[in-house]
């Protein structure tokens, strides 16, 4: 009985641990703990958003400002390209005056008529006037540009220009990252308990997790002394055996006979009450077992063992029966883990325990539950 009120006590000792754990949690006391680390982040985010703004800066006092003023240079490069055109033709002009000139001399010397040297000489100022006029209608010079300017220029426009501005484009997008990354990273601190209030909750975690250790130790001491009282009574129970065989020899044999079926039936009704005592403790160690190897602890709340056939049936927290066929292959196998388990704790023996396979169908939850609670837990030999 006394085993049994510590087993209560330690229920609800452990409630209150689980309900101040996730109050410690949901009001931001884990966020808190990790304030520092926060904090840390969002220097680095402060100092990579100035280095990003640093960087645009830079771009924006090279080519880049000349994306505002793109068709303007543009229509610089064109009118610089038909000015050159424009100078080209009026040296073209020159020479061809200066051969004409030459030309005309050579054949004065060839002592042609002078009516076929005035149709050639007016033959080439015809041409020379319309090669003055083609090139006075190109353009009107006012820019002045040399090759050397215009091939900058034209340079700037298709790549160095073109370069920045998808340099802009990456480095803006980066900037729009960084600062969603501290918007993100602000929000977390916000929500974040203060130093007075993740101290109250800290407190309160320690105070609910003392209480828990000290009913576990009860509950412990109790189960010891369930055990000793348990072996005392078997060692009463041969004595009392011994004595009955002394004092039946003395009597007859209807009296041995009736002796016999009265002790058998209470023998009876000792395993039966004792067996169910043994039954009530495995349910609930299997059922803390099964708990502490599933990542889903919501899923089972009770295990009931039949007393005849030792079935299992498996309840959730609103008390309806769970079928197992509900179970998936890995929680089927955890439950047959955690009915081994249950059966040595109830055992009280230090026995060893093989293990093959234990991982075949388990996931990673499951498979990091089983390494981390069970193994190191299941004995002192595994």
């Amino acid at each position: 009985q006394e085993m049994e009120t510590q087993q209560k006590n330690l229920d609800l000792v452990r409630n209150d641990f689980d309900a101040v754990s996730d109050k410690f949690r949901i009001d931001g006391g884990k966020i808190a703990a990790e304030r520092s680390q926060l904090e840390s982040r969002k220097k680095d985010l402060d100092k990579k958003l100035d280095n990003q703004r640093e960087y645009l800066g830079q771009l924006a006092g090279e080519f880049l400002p000349l994306k505002l003023i793109f068709p303007l240079l543009e229509a610089a490069k064109i009118q610089g390209e038909k000015e050159l055109q424009f100078q080209s033709a009026k040296v073209a002009q020159s020479v061809l005056e200066s051969r004409d000139k030459k030309l005309l001399a050579y054949l004065e010397q060839l002592n042609l008529n002078l009516e076929q040297l005035e149709n050639i000489r007016e033959f080439l100022q015809q041409e020379n006037q319309f090669l003055a006029e083609d090139s006075d209608c190109l353009i009107t010079p006012y820019l002045d540009l040399d090759e050397e300017a215009i091939e900058l220029l034209n340079r700037v426009l298709t790549h160095q220009l073109p370069a920045q501005i998808n340099l802009a484009h990456q480095a803006r997008e980066q900037l729009r990252n960084l600062e969603a990354d501290l918007d993100n990273l602000e929000r977390e601190l916000a929500v974040a308990a203060s130093p007075e209030e993740y101290e109250t909750l800290s407190n309160n975690l320690k105070t609910a997790q003392k209480k828990y250790l000290n009913a576990q130790a009860e509950y412990e001491q109790s189960h010891k002394n369930y055990e000793e009282i348990k072996k005392k009574i078997e060692k009463t129970k041969k004595e009392l055996f011994a004595y009955s065989e002394k004092a039946l020899e003395s009597q007859s044999n209807e009296h041995i006979v009736n002796a016999i079926v009265k002790a058998q039936q209470t023998l009876k009704v000792f395993k039966e009450r004792l067996t169910l005592k043994k039954l009530n403790r495995l349910e609930g160690e299997v059922a803390e077992c099964f708990r502490y190897l599933l990542h889903k602890s919501d899923l089972v709340q009770k295990i009931a063992i039949d007393a005849d056939t030792f079935g299992l049936s498996l309840f959730g927290p609103d008390g309806q029966n769970v079928p197992k066929h509900r179970l998936s292959a890995g929680e089927k196998q955890l439950l047959a883990i955690a009915f081994l388990w249950g059966l040595a704790r109830v055992s009280g023996r230090d026995l060893p325990i093989a293990i093959d396979t234990p991982l075949g169908r388990l996931d990673s939850s499951h498979r990091h539950n089983l390494v981390e609670r069970y193994f190191p837990a299941a004995s002192s030999q595994v």
